[in-house]
């Protein structure tokens, strides 16, 4: 599972991959020229303050390296041109040697002279290749961060109601959001800082095999034990990591609640009490975050610690050796020594990158789970496009619930003729909703079937059969924008005009060019600047622009107060006028020009028939009318 995680990460540096392999060409660049200037302590060492042969310490600089550098380049040249690969490979293998040759043949202030240049070419190309690995790979990130962004949010919107139903709304913030940076940081760590830690850490290893593979066995001794403690601290590393992130959805969701019914935490004087709630949910995620941190904070000086055992060993072998005059000169110990210690950096920052990414994986699981997650409604096969319903909806010994063994809708028997209004009444629980969610296939029967003009829902194209479907919900849904993007929300080429004559249809127009900016006013999140008979009325001219042949209004009226409530009935007689529709009401006045009334209980339908049938039947519709009027 977790390979699989990290390959999936992986993959999503794919669209770049031309970038992330010069960001890794620069990273190599980076370590061979930091190894490079290493190397440059052995001349400094050995031929500008050692001690040397006066035999060798007569040529000028430039002497020395045209006996020295200029055959071993003449010899790569030839190779090249004559096509031989691999004796072009050994020339130039070759080239670094002769060019300290070429340093030991010059006199000691020529020597330090081309040392000094040497380490000044050197810094500069290593951090001229640092900042282009971290130009190219900075383009990946932030494009990979988009696009997992965009690929997880198109999911999200192809899922099911009853996805939305089961998760927090926090949570789902926080893995779009939170998560996805969280992963791009794992891409970032493991190709280009994973990767200049390892070539840096192989670059100082070769160097320190260079100058003795005695002492290299030395230092290689500390890496077991200092890998086993790493990887035992990356899985706790990850564990934790993966708590720390669901105590931040946690609270994430619980802000985004307060947040949202704020009126009715003042409402009720509740602020200390959630403050309280709040303090408890931000402690648990705090808890998980310390111990987190306390964990990174112990792999890096961990590792150091280990290494300077490492040292501690190199040092006394190797100046012994030195003392001795066995073989190694002070130059090629002080290049060793430097080597080896600085091999104890990259190591620290393996074991940082290592933690980095565990958390990472952490974070790819609940963001792949999200992308892992199939929705509920899915088209079969080749779909179906609908031609305008021109006979009926019928619902055939239709069942459905949300949770298993919980029906909420029991073998529904249901005609709906094109041209009717139905209505749905009935209390609270019984059914309705889900009823009417069922045509614009928001769920789907668990038993039975819905035809459309004689066609299973589940043979057509579902945003087919949604175009031809006008929804108006006592919940209107608005978004932070002006009033004349909320209204042609889901139309698109629409003219000023249309969207005027949209408005007057839903008794709207007038108190929208009330407005600030008329059309141009920005009215708030979920539309909160305007009054609850304004919003309905703005949802209703969003149906009318729309033009639907299939009308639903659930509750459109049950939330507004008389005045209100008569104009967004008058709204809704004008729109329905010629259309197919469905009406769930509470407020029985808004029914009486239904073709059919249906009283619906306990997911069944209890009672069918007109207004005025229903009424002399003297049952449970009319127990309900008499209670309201």
């Amino acid at each position: 599972m977790k390979n699989n995680i990290f390959l999936r990460i992986l993959a999503l540096a794919k669209p770049y991959r031309g970038r992330v392999a010069l960001a890794m060409l620069f990273a190599l660049i980076f370590a061979a020229s930091s190894g490079a200037t290493l190397a440059m302590l052995l001349p400094i060492f050995d031929d500008v303050f050692g001690a040397r042969e006066d035999s060798v310490s007569t040529l000028s600089l430039e002497q020395a390296m045209s006996q020295s550098v200029l055959p071993r380049l003449q010899e790569f040249w030839d190779s090249v041109k004559g096509g031989s690969a691999s004796s072009a490979v050994e020339s130039i293998k070759t080239v670094p040697g002769a060019f300290l040759d070429g340093i030991h043949r010059s006199t000691p202030s020529q020597a330090l002279l081309a040392v000094i240049v040497t380490i000044v070419s050197l810094i500069f190309v290593k951090n001229l290749a640092f900042f282009l690995q971290t130009f190219f790979i900075a383009s990946v990130e932030e494009g990979m961060l988009r696009d997992l962004r965009m690929k997880v949010y198109s999911h999200l919107l192809r899922l099911d109601l009853g996805f939305f139903s089961r998760s927090r709304s926090g949570e789902l913030t926080t893995r779009i959001t939170a998560d996805v940076v969280r992963i791009k940081r794992t891409v970032t760590q493991a190709l280009i800082t994973l990767v200049r830690q390892m070539f840096l850490l192989g670059v100082y290893f070769v160097i320190t095999l260079w100058v003795s593979w005695k002492l290299t066995l030395v230092t290689v001794a500390v890496l077991p034990p200092s890998m086993a403690l790493i990887l035992l601290l990356g899985k706790s590393l990850r564990r934790k990591s993966h708590r720390s992130q669901e105590k931040m959805a946690d609270f994430a969701s619980f802000l985004g609640e307060t947040i949202t019914g704020v009126r009715v935490v003042k409402a009720f004087a509740m602020e200390n009490f959630e403050e309280q709630r709040f303090l408890k949910s931000v402690n648990a995620h705090r808890k998980y975050e310390v111990s987190l941190r306390r964990m990174k904070a112990l792999s890096g000086p961990l590792t150091e610690f280990l290494g300077s055992v490492a040292a501690g060993v190199i040092l006394w072998y190797g100046g012994n050796a030195v003392i001795d005059g066995s073989g190694m000169s002070p130059g090629k110990f002080m290049v060793f020594l430097a080597a080896a210690l600085s091999m104890m950096d990259p190591a620290k920052g393996i074991s940082k990158t290592y933690a980095a990414i565990q958390a990472g994986l952490a974070a790819g699981e609940r963001v792949f789970g999200i992308i892992d997650t199939m929705p509920a409604i899915v088209e079969y096969g080749s779909a179906i496009v609908p031609e305008k319903l021109s006979r009926s909806i019928r619902f055939e010994n239709v069942s459905f619930g949300y949770n298993p063994g919980n029906p909420v809708l029991k073998n529904i028997n249901l005609e709906i003729k094109a041209g009717d209004i139905v209505a749905l009444v009935g209390p609270s629980g019984g059914g309705k909703s889900t009823l009417a969610d069922m045509i614009p296939r928001f769920y789907d029967p668990d038993r039975g079937r819905i035809l459309f003009d004689g066609i299973d829902l589940r043979k057509l194209s579902i945003s087919e059969l949604r175009s031809q479907l006008g929804v108006v919900t006592q919940e209107t849904v608005l978004f932070n924008d002006t009033v004349f993007n909320n209204i042609a929300y889901g139309s698109a080429g629409i003219s000023m005009e249309q969207v005027e004559k949209a408005a007057e249809v839903a008794n709207a127009l007038e108190f929208i060019k009330a407005l600030p900016l008329g059309f141009s006013t920005v009215i708030g999140e979920r539309g909160v600047t305007l009054s609850g008979g304004q919003r309905q009325r703005l949802a209703i001219a969003r149906a009318v622009l729309k033009n639907p042949p299939i009308l639903i209004f659930d509750e459109a009226t049950s939330a507004l107060d008389t005045r209100s409530e008569k104009l967004v009935q008058q709204a809704i007689d004008a729109l329905v006028e010629g259309r197919t529709s469905l009406v769930i009401a509470h407020r029985l006045s808004t029914i009486k020009k239904a073709t059919r009334v249906l009283y619906i209980d306990n997911g069944r339908i209890i009672e069918e028939g007109t207004h005025e049938t229903l009424l002399a039947l003297g049952g449970k519709y009319y127990k309900l009318w008499k209670m309201q009027f």
